[in-house]
């Protein structure tokens, strides 16, 4: 009996001697769940803490990248209205001296004209210019009349002036003339024809203004 009490002495020792272990080995589990829980509880609550607030600032960021770009689409758009008026204005310039270059050639083929028959012909022609009317006649040739945008300047001998807006320069038979020049002008372009009074020589010149 004896031994047996010990036996069962020793099995309940042995028994209490296990059961603490296992109650700690619960309570360190029980522990561990809880810390896991509370560590999910403040994850879940710092994420509905830090969204809104990351929310909140892309909104911001949003709204201050829209204004710019606003503000850049302006500005781009600006630059082009005036890169365009600058390009429009410089062609308009490019053409007007064109057309001017273009009419003063024709007048010079025409003066030229006048003196070759002159000379062909052993007798005076004139070169008649009515400025009024914006044109100019070489002898046996229709009048030629230049656009309304031009207009004519004559300086010419003061016997060749018919009127306030009219004259001519008259050519002879040996190839001299009158003299003078006359100008073709459109905006800021401009082009002088001079005939030499001794030779009758025609020649053409820009002048910059």
């Amino acid at each position: 009996m004896n031994g047996e009490r010990l036996v069962a002495g020793g099995l309940r020792g042995t028994r209490s001697e296990h059961r603490p272990r296992l109650t700690a080995a619960r309570t360190c589990e029980v522990s561990a769940c809880a810390w896991m829980r509370r560590s999910r509880s403040d994850t879940a609550t710092r994420a509905a803490v830090v969204q809104p607030i990351v929310a909140r600032r892309l909104n911001s960021a949003i709204r201050r990248n829209s204004g710019f770009s606003l503000i850049e689409m302006v500005a781009v758009i600006v630059l082009l209205a005036i890169a365009v008026s600058i390009v429009t204005l410089s062609f308009s310039r490019i053409f007007n001296a064109a057309k001017v270059q273009a009419a003063s050639r024709d007048l010079v083929a025409a003066l030229r004209y006048t003196r070759g028959q002159a000379i062909v012909k052993g007798q005076e022609a004139t070169f008649d210019l009515d400025l009024a009317n914006n044109s100019y006649r070489a002898p046996g040739r229709d009048s030629v009349q230049l656009p309304k945008s031009m207009r004519l300047n004559l300086y010419t001998a003061e016997q060749e002036q018919t009127s306030d807006t009219s004259g001519s320069i008259r050519f002879f038979a040996d190839g001299a003339s009158t003299g003078g020049h006359i100008s073709v002008l459109m905006d800021r372009a401009e082009w002088r024809i001079s005939v030499d009074w001794l030779t009758g020589a025609v020649t053409r010149e820009e002048l910059h203004q």
